[in-house]
């Protein structure tokens, strides 16, 4: 990451990773509700920085585990037993570590703010934050309880929500998934200082736990008319960063709304590198086949998306150049024209190709999926030209 004047968001969120049909591996652990075989496996949790365009910096923080069996015990017995448990001794201490990581992997001269989804929402999380000084927007889990004096007599979040005016209408692109279609949402935007009253704690959890109300500027993000039959975009949104403006807001709305970013890298690694297929029989040789698939997941993700926001750079800039010669001897039978240097977005298309990509209007960019085949296939190509390149009397010989 390189100094500059836009923040870099780092997206923390966490993946499971289902081996539960190789029965042979050892040291996996249950990844569902119970300890059902069928549901074993990894879980791997990121922080992954992006640019405001989208386009993925690198892993600043990766931690891969079996999660322990999970204890057969009544509702209530687990709500009192995560009470008294200190944070430090729960799994959702991966988001601090990750933050920590984050904080001190940051190079100096550059603005970070961790973006992340409900479940980072927990008192320990926001104290963290601020014991480090570091930025966050975080989307609420819960209503939490203020202080009436410090929130202008407000009780809720919601409450204080309801009462704050309107700062703006503005629109929001819904990623599709399995469930729904991609579309644009048009929300209302308000926003309200509040501080938070700490949580009860027992045990353990009250003697190591932040003690002490918390801050915080809540946005509210709604979509008051929805289509017939699509859930209603409704977004509260805890953050440390100033939001005194709608164009403050606004922008702060953008930024969670980047958050799809690291699951679309998850589906790099699922779909297109397709680890969960990995036959390996040790849970410790599979996390470390995991961190090398997540640094190829994170540098086809880079390709593709740096090649929409800059289409014009040229592709020496990020590929080598035997990987543009192979490429090009590959799908255009010639070497690349010198004179004429190759644009990352021709290059990138011409992996899309290579991968299965018609490359029709209605087709789009090249998604990472397909630039994942497209990919093994180059190496393919690259790997033969390397041989030929060191032994040129290859090509002369019977």
């Amino acid at each position: 990451m390189l100094a500059q004047s836009e923040p870099v968001l780092v997206m923390q969120d966490t993946v499971f990773f289902s081996y539960g049909q190789h029965p042979k591996t050892k040291g996996l652990g249950p990844i569902g509700k119970g300890n059902s075989p069928g549901e074993r496996g990894l879980i791997m949790h990121n922080a992954l920085a992006f640019t405001n365009a989208g386009v993925p910096l690198g892993l600043l923080s990766q931690c891969i585990w079996a999660r322990g069996e999970i204890p057969e015990e009544e509702y209530q017995e687990k709500i009192v037993r995560l009470q008294c448990t200190a944070i430090e001794e729960k799994e959702s201490s991966k988001w601090l570590v990750a933050l920590r990581e984050t904080v001190a992997r940051t190079p100096a001269g550059v603005k970070v703010v961790t973006v992340a989804d409900r479940e980072s929402d927990f008192f320990e999380f926001l104290a963290e934050a601020e014991q480090l000084k570091c930025s966050y927007l975080i989307r609420a889990r819960v209503d939490r309880k203020l202080v009436p004096e410090e929130s202008e007599g407000e009780e809720r979040i919601l409450e204080a929500l309801a009462h704050a005016p309107v700062l703006g209408e503005r629109e929001v692109v819904v990623p599709g998934n399995g469930k729904r279609k991609t579309r644009t949402a048009t929300v209302t935007v308000r926003t309200a200082a509040v501080t938070l009253k700490p949580p009860q704690r027992r045990g353990h959890a009250k003697d190591s736990g932040w003690s002490e109300p918390i801050a915080v500027n809540v946005i509210a993000s709604t979509e008051e008319h929805p289509p017939e039959g699509a859930e209603a975009i409704s977004w509260v949104l805890l953050t440390n960063l100033s939001v005194n403006t709608f164009a403050q807001a606004s922008e702060k709305v953008d930024w969670y709304a980047k958050r799809w970013g690291i699951e679309t890298w998850h589906k790099v690694l699922k779909s297109g590198c397709q680890v969960e297929d990995c036959l390996l029989e040790e849970a410790e040789r599979l996390a470390r086949y995991l961190t090398l698939f997540s640094i190829i997941g994170v540098r086809l993700m880079y390709i593709a998306y740096l090649a929409r926001a800059q289409p014009d750079l040229p592709a020496r800039k990020v590929f080598s150049e035997v990987e543009i010669q192979a490429l090009h001897v590959r799908m255009r039978k010639d070497m690349p024209d010198l004179e004429r240097p190759t644009t990352l977005r021709q290059t990138v298309r011409l992996i899309g190709k290579l991968g299965g990509h018609l490359g029709r209007k209605c087709d789009g960019e090249p998604g990472v999926v397909v630039l994942w085949r497209g990919w093994m296939r180059l190496y393919e190509a690259v790997e033969m030209l390397l041989q030929i390149k060191r032994n040129p009397h290859l090509i002369n010989s019977s």
